[in-house]
């Protein structure tokens, strides 16, 4: 269930930043220099297996769009 809400979460902060369903899946597999993916995808950083991993994509994405400090 944690998994799943995390998922979840990411996948709708995606739709609240990037309105073009291209440019979001763009963003996830893009390289990226944030200090939460140290030059990897958040794709990358996702497919871990861990679920700590989905929570720092999540906390990320809120707040690039507002939603958490």
């Amino acid at each position: 269930m944690e998994r799943i809400s995390y998922i979840l979460g990411i996948y709708r902060a995606l739709q609240i930043l990037f309105k073009d369903a291209k440019l979001a899946d763009g963003w996830v597999r893009r390289p990226n220099t944030a200090s939460p993916f140290g030059g990897r995808s958040a794709l990358d950083r996702m497919l871990s297996g861990n679920v700590a991993d989905l929570f720092v994509v999540r906390r990320y994405l809120d707040a690039e769009r507002g939603g958490w400090g």
